[in-house]
């Protein structure tokens, strides 16, 4: 299952120093032209492709962006650890046909393939070995194939209620990974025919000097307005009129990648209002919650080397997180939460987060790893107002939505991102060919 920051669940199949020259150069901040061909909203993945698709056809754009920086849900903090550290999408899904894969390594990032290395640990915090572990996957194939079963017969229900017989030990434990570590949602928020439609993704890979770094460096030279929130876009008229915090511009038309639920949240005023079923694939379309709870250690206290997962047996009541243990070998642990626990763990202040993550280990590794933590982070993706979630998926009975979330309208308003992708919603990749789609169809429109 492709996913925008979690772990790709390869086991048995399932689901199937930095060099300074590597860090993007200054970004091109761009002035607001009168009449641009196209303008493009949003400077994440989506953007970026979609406006270096177009510049190269010829076409004049206009990139605006309402936060201080390009990248949109990957970017790579510097500062907060002085190692790398994704504070959104961090896993290059999808392996070699990523094509942020080949351009990274064709300039220069480290580019390696995710190891499938794990370390299991029961309800009373005890290790158990690895073929105990194997359990896990039993339940979590029994879910896969209960899915399947619920997809192909036409039943778009939601992975809950297709899975509700499964009640394996571990039954808990992998709705968890399918759903909150997968899917940024609850098994009840989320369809068994979006989600089992989904072609199988390829291996993983990871990239040393982080996601963000590598997408930033791809943005890099692409002129966009920074701190330029558009707020308004009226197609009443032969082209459209897109008000921003900046200014007003006039093009022949506009490329829309802010994610559903920017869209969902009425933060851009459509003039006149959309058709109604485009309006609804907004909300259908919607936006889980996926968080890092980011602890740093000076020394590997979870004994895998780089890139190890860490997984606990999870109450009924869901709320766990799954951790990447020594992320690139930076020292960096990525104790992940997903769906509703989430949301739960947002309204908390970010050094409780760090508490409970780092107490939950305590309890699994011991209390030594105290010696060797040095601080944390946590992200709050759903209450960020330039995204308000992580990634998208479609809600229960609404896997059709897909395709209207798609759809041009007017032949002025395009969208463009993520969830826009048919196959790798809810990855960068999607949303970086989602982008440059979209940009050729438009040029073949003008």
């Amino acid at each position: 299952m492709a996913h925008f920051t979690t772990p790709q669940l390869t086991r048995r199949t399932f689901v199937g120093g930095l060099a300074a020259g590597l860090l993007a150069p200054g970004i091109v901040q761009a002035q607001l032209p009168t009449n641009p061909d196209v303008v493009v909203i949003g400077a994440g993945a989506a953007g970026l492709a979609a406006t270096r698709e177009l510049m190269g056809r010829g076409l004049e754009v206009v990139m605006i962006e309402a936060d201080g920086r390009i990248g949109g849900r990957a970017h790579t903090d510097m500062t907060t650890f002085d190692v790398p550290y994704d504070v959104g999408a961090h896993w290059l899904h999808n392996g070699s046909s990523n094509p942020f894969n080949s351009y990274g390594r064709d300039n220069g990032f480290t580019i390696y393939p995710a190891k499938d290395e794990w370390r299991y640990f029961d309800k009373n915090n005890n290790e158990v070995s690895e073929d105990a572990g194997d359990a896990i996957w039993d339940d979590l194939d029994d879910m896969y194939r209960a899915i399947g079963r619920a997809a192909d017969g036409g039943r778009d229900i939601s992975a809950a209620d297709a899975t509700s017989s499964v009640s394996g030990p571990w039954a808990a434990t992998a709705a968890f990974n399918l759903g909150p570590w997968s899917m940024a949602k609850d098994l009840s928020n989320f369809s068994t025919a979006d989600w089992w439609n989904t072609p199988d993704a390829g291996p993983d890979w990871f990239c040393t000097e982080g996601f963000g770094t590598l997408v930033a460096h791809y943005g890099a030279g692409i002129p966009v307005s920074l701190n330029t929130k558009a707020t308004k876009i009226d197609w009443s008229g032969e082209g459209v009129t897109v008000e921003t915090s900046q200014g007003t511009i006039s093009a022949r038309a506009v490329i829309v990648t802010v994610s559903t639920g920017v869209l969902a949240a009425g933060d851009i005023e459509f003039t006149p209002a959309l058709p109604d079923n485009k309006q609804q694939s907004f909300s259908d379309i919607s936006m889980g919650t996926y968080n890092h709870i980011a602890l740093q250690f000076s020394q590997d206290v979870f004994e895998m080397g780089n890139d190890g997962y860490l997984l606990y047996q999870v109450a009924d009541d869901g709320k766990a997180f799954g951790t990447l243990t020594n992320a690139g070998g930076h020292g960096l642990a990525y104790c992940d939460v997903g769906g509703s626990w989430a949301d739960e763990l947002e309204r908390q202040s970010v050094e409780a987060r760090i508490d409970y993550a780092l107490s939950k280990l305590r309890d699994l590794l011991g209390s030594d790893i105290d010696r060797s933590f040095v601080k944390g982070d946590a992200t709050s993706w759903g209450q960020n107002p330039l995204t308000r979630g992580s990634y998208a998926s479609a809600e229960p009975g609404a896997y059709r939505m897909r395709s209207v979330l798609r759809n041009s309208v007017g032949d002025r308003i395009f969208f463009a991102g993520e969830a826009c992708h048919p196959s790798q919603w809810a990855t960068v990749a999607g949303a970086h060919l989602s982008g440059q789609s979209v940009a050729s169809n438009v040029a073949r429109e003008l």
